[in-house]
């Protein structure tokens, strides 16, 4: 690492530090040194971007409210005023679909990299990060993520699964710690192959790769040790979960990240937390639930792509206990999947919402012999199944169980009787650079 970056590195690591420990031992101080972060930051955002200087008096007092609430479609929109780079919208997508195209992560708009994200939620994002920016995330990661008493002064070899790499994984990279980029597009088998020559102590894997390394390990021999395992990416079902766990012999924690930042990740009792010393939520709870709230972000340390007010589309699970670490940082019970993966029943003001969670758990309670399950809501009136079943499951009686559990959940009588539900039997096999959803509602736009 050069000098240049070293300030901004030890300058993060130490303020991540410091917020974890008000967090704990001081958590009204906490909250107060947050909002004055907060502020400021916003007073220089609002100098910097000439999309916020359109919108907000550059005056003494500048109040989060001020700023509307933004989502992706709006941030590509005006991605030309909105970045403080002066960089296009058309210029960032060339360098970064050649990227792509080429696997060469490394090219940059001067000091900026560019990337997309999985475009998983109907529209591909782009998205800048400066060389100070991929400083700072690399220490908030290092800090947060690895904790090297487990290490014993060992080199950190971390295996680290995606479908594209970024400049700003490889920040990570210093030191005694190594990082491994393991492309999703390579062939699987030649991945695992690689993974177990590499040997390393730390993976961290979506779901659904990390089955196909449990998978692998349960044929193959298991010859060293992981000090950590981190599920990213996908929702961590609890299926997937405790497969994971048994075959690799390791605590799986989860990483929170998006394209919209290091957003949190599991403390080492297990209970994933939010980054608040990194970013600043406001919750925007749903219906009549106090615990399912969908997050809007604002990153306390992004200035060249300015992210305020950020309305995610992840449903988020509160805990209502606190976490026995002694956080104060916001403590989730789980990431419950996307708002538009609600399924929907009936029309108008008289529709239901069933969030995913219910239809997992219908789903997943209906018998120890359900290994995986996919779930579609195609349109009101239909839903298709495909379950993987262990071999001695009795399949035609796991398949009625399932139709009542899911019909159970509909509480109209008439729209329990309109719906059609097909469940198939079959194995579930990982789709080499998709994310893996478990539930998904094709009812959108004017079908709602």
């Amino acid at each position: 690492m050069t000098i240049k970056k070293i300030k901004p590195f030890i300058s993060t690591y130490l303020d991540v530090s410091y917020q974890r420990y008000l967090s704990i031992k001081h958590p009204e101080r906490f909250r107060q040194f947050q909002k004055k972060r907060l502020n400021r930051h916003l007073k220089r955002i609002v100098s910097k971007s000439p999309y916020y200087r359109s919108l907000i008096n550059e005056q003494e007092e500048i109040s989060l409210s001020d700023f509307p609430i933004m989502n992706k479609a709006v941030m590509m929109k005006e991605f030309d005023q909105l970045n403080t780079k002066g960089i296009s919208l058309l210029q960032a997508k060339k360098v970064a679909l050649q990227a792509e195209e080429n696997r060469d992560f490394a090219p940059k708009i001067g000091t900026v990299s560019v990337g997309l994200s999985s475009g998983t939620t109907g529209n591909q994002g782009v998205f800048l990060v400066s060389d100070e920016e991929t400083v700072q995330w690399s220490a908030a990661m290092m800090n947060k993520a690895l904790d090297r008493k487990k290490f014993h002064g060992q080199a950190i070899v971390i295996a680290f699964f995606m479908r594209a790499n970024n400049n700003l994984y490889e920040t990570i990279n210093q030191g005694n710690i190594q990082l491994h980029f393991f492309d999703l597009l390579h062939p699987v088998e030649e991945n695992l192959k690689q993974l177990k020559q590499l040997k390393p102590n730390v993976i961290v894997a979506q779901p659904s790769m990390l089955r196909m390394i449990a998978n692998f390990f349960d044929k193959e021999s298991l010859d060293f040790s992981l000090k950590e395992v981190f599920s990213i990416a996908e929702v961590l079902e609890e299926v997937d979960k405790e497969f994971i766990e048994q075959r690799l012999s390791c605590r799986l924690k989860e990483i929170y990240q998006a394209t919209e930042g290091f957003l949190g990740i599991s403390c080492h009792h297990g209970t994933l937390h939010l980054n608040e010393e990194i970013v600043y939520i406001e919750k925007e709870y749903l219906a009549d639930d106090s615990t399912r709230f969908v997050p809007i972000i604002t990153d306390l340390y992004r200035t060249t792509q300015p992210l305020i007010r950020y309305r995610h589309t992840d449903i988020l699970v509160e805990r209502v206990t606190p976490c026995p670490c002694g956080s104060s940082f916001i403590a989730l019970e789980k990431i419950e999947g996307r708002e538009d993966d609600c399924f929907i029943f009936g029309e108008g003001k008289e529709a239901q919402v069933i969030f995913p969670d219910f239809i997992r758990y219908a789903i997943t309670r209906s018998s120890e012999e359900i290994r995986q399950f996919k779930c579609i809501q195609q349109t009101r009136q239909i839903i298709e199944v495909t379950l993987e079943l262990s071999p001695q499951a009795l399949e035609s009686e796991i398949i009625q169980t399932v139709k009542a559990k899911l019909k159970a959940l509909v509480k109209d009588v008439d729209e329990q009787k309109a719906l059609t539900i097909t469940i198939n039997v079959a194995s579930l096999d990982y789709e080499q650079d998709q994310k893996m959803r478990r539930v998904i509602s094709n009812v959108k736009g004017g079908e709602r």
